[in-house]
């Protein structure tokens, strides 16, 4: 069992050295949890502010001079900078009366305390400067010069780095272990490797992270609903580090395990723990226990009976041979804790108990990196934008760095985020979140431009060469309907297919290439792209490249299916009239079968007839008008009875009978064509005004589809939870609805029909660029929900000149009528979790301000002034 020696550290300065007295605080914690465990040795401070208990009957220096007796220090550290300190009975001050103590017990002892005096130079205050203080310090430091060495410092960090020097310089004098100094290089040669390590792992397309974010580890296999509920089961990193065991930690790749994995085992390092990491693509399975020595010995200079645990990252548990490598692993180790960073691929929480169980005699304990919630995403983008000196606000970065994650279908990993903003900022001023295809390209010419070519070649790759042939690749990847492909398939159809194009390209190259910038994958022998949106990406530009395939696309609707093929497709050039034209007459076609089917009228609108605060006769007239036309609908028999019957049969799966009933229904294809449509409209920006316009007030006639349907089927939602269609499913938030009186709760459920259309599609829909076109829109339309959501649309994404369409609207709406209501309640949910640019949040305030003084004054366009009186009658102000 090793010793450790423990050495008690006694701080003596004036009130004018406070901060430095932090400093040694600081420096003795720093050294305690990471050189000093190597060396056992441990420090202890001695502060007469926190160690010394108040009495009374004694001046104060007695009473500080008992406890220091008492405690018996080691150590003498002393600070003065330009105050001298007040006179005791013994001395001149406190600092030199403890000085004066520390120097004969030094005579009696010459081993102990050792004596350090620190002598700061500072700026000066004339205001505050006391000549005669300062006149002390220097007689002072006169009699320490003639006593021995003393060190000046300037500043608080030189003196924090003059302290830690001066205490290594104590811990190799002092500590037990052998060969002390040449063991604190060791250390601090060995802590510099580890950092290393971790600085390379946080790297994404040779872009390091700017910041560490701690990673939310959970014990609970499920996925929270909500990043807010990631807390649920949280398991600290540190409590890892402390207290090493059995663990598998599961999470999809891009998470950052083997960052975790680096992170541990350097805070392992600094609390004096050996973690050896080993990687398992990197070694077989017969060779792995000899790694893993070999490891210790290279790596840490030691044997392995120091080991304190072993991280072994990049595990598959499907992988052939791994679960050989784990067992020889626990077998060779038996003593010592394994952590297995396991990747999981192809779900991000597998759904048997299968996966949680490894057939080896030692139990492991399962563990899951959770994503990133978004006040992490803004870590990450702050101090990006800072290291990068972006010009553009915090918020409005962070915003399109979280549409285009949840656009791409992005984990919200460190990884993404990177790969997103060096996207974005290499775009520069023309970046924009709408065209994800410039995105894509900026990427993937990054990657290319700094991947290392190998010694045989010249020069690199054309990338539109490789974005050519990987075209034709997911061409046929989509044509057999399968994903997967073998490496010699991949060589094989390339090769010919690019010798028929008189095209030069190292195949091999190009693998590799996408392998290691994380774009394909491999599991087991085959390959697959490990993010669909690059499937996608490069179909759009096949589509660009070859006019029979853009047919095919065409004539299948694939684009129904993957909305994203003609989202890239048409932010190639952004001129895809042909694109236009396929999509509305592909939207009217559906149109008219959706009509055919389900025949609620047009003009159903319930909105118009409920007021600001619907009484409970209102209510229930509207509920009867919405039964009456889901009974004249075309909508199965099983909705209607639920309408009739109020004995409905809960126990047949309500769901299964929506499904398999109206299986030809077009109710979930609409919503992907709106979709695509939607995407495409705002990505072509060039094409003629007139197609733009014919397109969008399609898309909004489908918008109706969606209203007319959710209508009917609101109070089925607020009594059911869940209504499903051909899939697209509808789902009840109850936290949001939790409602007991049941005329009530589908009251509310029907109220949220607006805001929630357009929560389905603005994210399509919207660009900076479609504002004029929208607002256009919003001030001619004649039907009063479509107009009504489309000002919702506005309030939320706020183009150019949208504070006076909404001023305008509101002007013309009813003072007690529920669409002045909505939008008060847009307008405040804006001004509360969204807005936060000056400009936009006064805009909002007024507007918010001026529907109440609407409704409450009686005032059709209320005036500033009346505006005012309202504001002061609010806070309880009599005129």
């Amino acid at each position: 069992m090793n010793t450790r020696n423990f050495y008690k550290c006694f701080i003596s300065s004036p009130g004018d050295c406070s901060e430095e007295r932090e400093i040694c605080e600081k420096v003795i914690n720093d050294l305690n949890n990471g050189l000093t465990k190597h060396l056992n040795i441990n420090f202890e401070t001695f502060m007469w502010e926190n160690d010394v208990l108040p009495d009374i009957g004694k001046n104060g220096q007695e009473i500080i001079d008992e406890h220091i007796i008492d405690s018996n220090y080691d150590i003498f550290i002393g600070i003065m900078k330009n105050r001298y300190g007040h006179p005791t009975k013994k001395a001149g001050s406190g600092t030199e009366h403890e000085f004066n103590d520390a120097l004969l017990r030094k005579e009696k002892n010459p081993q102990s305390p050792q004596i350090l005096f620190f002598f700061g130079k500072e700026l000066i205050d004339p205001d505050t400067f006391n000549q005669e203080q300062y006149n002390k310090v220097k007689e002072f430091k006169n009699k320490v010069r003639e006593l021995g060495i003393y060190t000046d410092f300037e500043g608080v960090n030189n003196f924090e780095d003059s302290l830690k020097n001066h205490l290594e310089l104590f811990i190799k004098k002092k500590s037990p272990v052998n060969n002390a100094e040449e063991k604190v290089d060791q250390v601090d040669h060995i802590l510099k490797r580890l950092e290393l390590d971790l600085e390379e792992s946080l790297k994404s397309y040779n872009e390091k992270s700017p910041i560490w974010i701690d990673p939310i580890i959970s014990s609970k296999r499920e996925i929270p609903d909500s990043p807010l509920k990631n807390g649920d089961g949280k398991i600290d990193v540190e409590s890892i580090v402390e207290y090493p065991c059995n663990i598998i930690i599961k999470a999809p790749s891009e998470f950052g395990l083997t960052s975790l994995a680096h992170y541990m085992k350097l805070e392992a390092w600094k609390l004096g723990k050996t973690f050896i990491y080993i990687d398992a693509k990197k070694t077989k399975k017969h060779k792995v226990v000899k790694d893993v020595h070999n490891e210790i010995q290279n790596y840490f200079l030691e044997d392995s009976k120091n080991i304190d645990c072993i991280l072994l990252d990049s595990v598959c548990l499907e992988e052939n041979g791994i679960m050989q490598m784990i067992k020889n692993v626990c077998d060779g180790f038996e003593d010592i804790p394994i952590v297995i960073f396991n990747t999981i691929d192809n779900n991000f929480f597998l759904k048997s108990d299968e996966d949680d169980k490894v057939e080896i005699k030692r139990q492991f304990k399962s563990l899951y990196l959770l994503p990133l919630p978004q006040n992490d995403v803004r870590k990450i983008v702050v101090n990006y934008s800072r290291v990068k000196s972006l010009e553009e606000d915090d918020d409005v970065i962070l915003g399109k760095v979280t549409k285009d994650l949840e656009i791409l279908n992005l984990h919200r990993t460190p990884k993404n985020c990177i790969s997103i903003l060096r996207a974005s900022s290499k775009i520069g001023a023309e970046y924009s979140p709408i065209n994800r295809t410039k995105l894509l390209d900026t990427i993937l010419n990054t990657i290319f431009d700094e991947y290392d070519i190998p010694t045989y070649h010249d020069k690199k790759p054309d990338v539109k060469d490789c974005s050519f042939v990987l075209g034709y690749l997911c061409e046929l990847l989509l044509i057999r309907n399968n994903f997967e492909f073998a490496e010699d398939f991949f060589k094989t159809e390339l090769r010919e297919f690019c010798e028929e194009n008189f095209i030069e390209l190292d195949l091999g190259y190009l693998l590799n290439v996408l392998v290691d910038n994380s774009i394909i994958g491999r599991n087991f022998n085959l390959y697959y792209f490990k993010n669909s949106y690059w499937v996608f990406y490069f179909l759009a530009h096949r589509m660009n490249m070859n006019k029979e395939f853009l047919q095919k696309i065409y004539n299948d609707k694939k684009y129904i299916d993957f909305p994203e093929i003609i989202e890239f497709y048409t932010g190639i050039d952004r001129n895809k009239a042909d694109a236009l034209e396929v999509l509305s007459k592909d939207l009217d076609e559906t149109l008219l079968s959706v009509r055919s089917k389900v025949k609620i009228p047009d003009n159903i609108n319930p909105f118009k007839s409920i007021s600001w605060e619907p009484d409970r006769e209102t209510i229930e007239k509207e509920e009867a008008k919405i039964s009456e036309n889901v009974i004249s609908s075309g909508l199965p028999d099983e909705v209607k009875d639920k309408y009739d019957d109020k004995h409905y049969n809960q126990i047949r799966p309500y769901n299964q009978v929506i499904n398999s009933v109206i299986r030809d229904y077009s109710f979930l294809v609409l919503m992907r064509q709106i979709s695509a449509t939607s995407r495409a409209l705002r990505n072509c920006d060039f094409v003629a005004p007139n197609l733009k316009k014919e397109l969008l007030d399609k898309i909004i006639l489908s918008w109706n589809e969606i209203n007319k349907l959710l209508i009917v089927l609101s109070p089925l939602l607020a009594d059911k939870g869940d209504v499903a269609f051909e899939g697209a499913r509808f789902h009840l938030d109850e936290e949001d609805f939790d409602i007991s009186d049941p005329h009530l709760k589908r009251l509310a459920v029907l109220l949220a029909v607006p805001t929630n259309v357009v929560k389905f599609f603005k994210d399509d829909l919207f660009s900076s660029k479609m504002g004029p076109l929208l607002i256009d829109k919003a001030e001619n339309e004649t039907n009063s929900l479509i107009k009504h959501e489309l000002m919702l649309l506005l309030i939320s994404e706020r183009p150019q000149k949208w504070r006076e369409t909404i001023d305008a609207y509101i002007v013309s709406l009813d003072k007690n009528s529920f669409f002045l209501s909505d939008t008060l309640s847009a307008l405040n949910f804006n001004i509360n979790f969204k807005a936060t640019e000056v400009s936009a949040l006064q805009a909002l305030q007024y507007l918010s301000k001026k529907c109440r003084a609407k409704h409450l004054l009686n005032d059709n366009n209320p005036s500033m002034g009346l505006i005012n009186r309202l504001e002061k009658l609010e806070r309880g102000v009599k005129h």
